[in-house]
């Protein structure tokens, strides 16, 4: 164990490391006055496994002294080559410990930083070394199992080139490869891949290709069997593709489920084919966080959240985002945004529900809930509105969209509107036309667009789109309600082209028989035209959740997430052609947040921001 005695005038003391493989620490004197001098120490030591390969994980515990009765913590860490630079990986938090697993060879450095508070400044910081093996001892690759049966770790030798990349297929006569995102080649030092997307019990096939055309001989691996521990939701495909039907190779579909509160076992974030089979999941028990996916992003992450419910329904206390081995890259929690927040003279947050995404810039865009006591026709009343926050690459707040700022509060919405639930925003996505934001208003049967501008522009909206908005709906004659209500996962997806999942709540009410629709719109902003060009009728009414997706050969799909009673819960995963035919569907017994169609658990959003 090592230890840092402060503040300035002590002189720090080192003690004998627990292993062998942890190096030198470096201290930040702090200098205080005389008359506020104490006696602080941090502890940083790790756990770490019998040999330290990369892609063998690492625990890290911190501990602090002098600081009070409730420290609160953050990890970063600083990658070989990275030039120092650190990335923060456990934003602050009571919880003095997290894991860690290094994806490539070289000597990191892990950084704690200690606070006697969220809000305040005065820190002391510690770092420590770890040095990553390379799984190659000679010129051949080298594959590995990891915690995940489904998993592999691809190790590829030092080799000529500036990058890489892996291909797997299932062992056959013909096989059918698939490509893991690329990698640079760092000379002299292995390069490392999270191989995902297979079968259990089967048996792949896996080579690397070089930029300059090398490929390696391939390499056998063998997946393991699902854990009879763990819980999967039923799964039948209700509607195989009809003959001649072509996905365009998206046969990999991500699903999102919601068995949040069941039994810690149960799976709601997985992967399955065409035929319903699993060939990816995360495990929330495995890594201590429960909650519900919101994104797959391009390279093979998933956006999470979960940790602490909050008493709005899809809130949590903490945002994650993961690697396809389950393992935590960024994390940060409402209690140290709510700091960053104060710090910015901003409002305070009671959770993040319903969006973490990235944006292409890298920067991370969540939304949060945040109260506000409205007069209200006289008589102060609390209002529940949002918080559209940034996150930049460090996770650290960059901007923030106030709704209370922009929005009338006098227009409580439709379908039971009450002020806890004035807006209920449940989606965001990118304007690639002008990089503003589209903010999806469940409650308010609207989307909004927000002058965001890349992190310049002061939130002010720009338009609404939806039934009392500022577009005039075209529709094709015999459309009786062109209008969606109560949408799940309206986003743009090029310059001017909305998709969206209509619940159709508003509608439902007026028409009890009505289902749910998938709906295509061409927005004409200059002129405030919407053109109604696709309104799928999906053959079930859902009245929560859903998502929207457009594929690469036209087709659209869509989540029909809130099926069935409580007892029996379902959701569905649906492909529909422009002209409203349904193709496909596979379905789950559990409701769905939401679900997309990708080439592979690697390609992710490269169609839809």
């Amino acid at each position: 164990m090592w230890q840092l005695v402060k503040p300035c005038g002590k002189r720090s003391v080192a003690r004998r490391s627990l292993s062998a493989i942890r190096a030198t620490r470096r201290q930040r004197p702090d200098c205080a006055s005389l008359e506020d001098r104490r006696l602080l120490s941090v502890t940083l030591t790790d756990i770490p496994p019998a040999v330290p390969y990369v892609g063998s994980p690492v625990v890290w515990n911190a501990t602090a002294s002098g600081f009070g009765k409730r420290p609160v913590y953050q990890f970063s860490v600083a990658s070989p080559g990275g030039g120092g630079v650190f990335q923060m990986v456990k934003d602050f938090s009571p919880i003095g410990n997290f894991t860690w697993n290094p994806m490539q060879q070289g000597t990191y450095e892990i950084q704690v930083v200690v606070k006697k508070g969220y809000r305040l400044k005065k820190s002391e910081t510690m770092v420590a070394t770890y040095t990553a093996q390379s799984r190659v001892t000679g010129d051949t690759a080298v594959v590995s199992p990891m915690a995940n049966p489904l998993v592999a770790l691809f190790s590829a030798p030092p080799t000529a080139g500036t990058s890489m990349y892996v291909q797997f297929a299932q062992q056959g006569p013909s096989p059918s490869w698939k490509n893991s995102s690329p990698q640079p080649i760092v000379p002299g030092e292995s390069t490392n891949f999270i191989v995902a997307g297979m079968l259990p019990d089967a048996t792949y096939l896996m080579r690397y290709v070089t930029n300059n055309g090398t490929v390696s001989a391939p390499l056998s691996f063998t997946t393991g069997s699902l854990p009879a521990t763990t819980t999967f939701p039923p799964i039948s495909v209700v509607q195989p593709p009809a003959p001649g039907t072509n996905l365009s190779g998206q046969s990999v579909i991500f699903h999102m489920g919601l068995r949040i509160g069941a039994a810690a076992n149960d799976v709601n974030t997985f992967a399955t084919n065409l035929n319903g089979n699993v060939i990816w999941y995360y495990d929330s028990r495995a890594h201590h966080f429960y909650g519900y996916a919101q994104n797959i992003e391009p390279g093979g992450t998933v956006m999470m959240l979960g940790g602490q419910r909050s008493h709005i329904a899809g809130g949590f206390n903490t945002v994650r985002q993961v690697n396809l081995a389950g393992d935590t890259l960024r994390q940060t929690n409402v209690a140290a945004v709510n700091a960053e927040l104060a710090a910015l003279h901003k409002p305070q947050i009671l959770d993040f529900d319903h969006e973490a995404k990235l944006l292409p810039n890298g920067d991370t865009v969540v939304i949060a809930s945040t109260p506000k006591v409205v007069n209200y026709h006289g008589t102060p009343t609390r209002f529940v509105g949002a918080l559209v926050i940034v996150l930049n690459q460090n996770f650290q707040v960059s901007w923030v969209w106030n709704s209370f700022r922009w929005l009338n509060t006098n227009r409580l919405g439709t379908d039971h509107p009450i002020a806890a639930n004035w807006l209920h925003a449940n989606a965001v996505s990118w304007s690639p036309e002008d990089s503003n934001l589209v903010v999806s208003l469940r409650s308010q049967d609207w989307a909004v667009k927000v002058d965001y501008a890349n992190g310049t522009g002061n939130g002010h909206v720009i338009w609404k789109l939806g039934k009392g908005g500022n577009f005039k709906a075209i529709a094709p004659p015999g459309t009786g309600w062109p209008w969606f209500s109560h949408q799940h996962d309206l986003r743009m997806i090029n310059d001017n082209t909305v998709l969206v999942f209509d619940d159709g709540n508003t509608r439902h009410e007026f028409f009890p028989s009505a289902n749910s629709r998938g709906q295509e719109w061409i927005l004409n902003e200059q002129n405030r035209t919407a053109t109604l060009v696709v309104n799928a009728d999906l053959g079930n009414y859902s009245s929560f959740l859903g998502s929207s997706e457009l594929l690469n050969n036209g087709d659209l799909a869509f989540t029909n997430g809130g099926l069935g009673p409580g007892s029996a819960p379902i959701g569905q995963s649906i492909v529909v052609q422009p002209g409203g035919t349904t193709v496909y569907i596979q379905q789950i017994g559990e409701y769905e947040y939401r679900s997309y169609f990708l080439y592979d658990l690697y390609s992710a959003g490269l169609l839809n921001v």
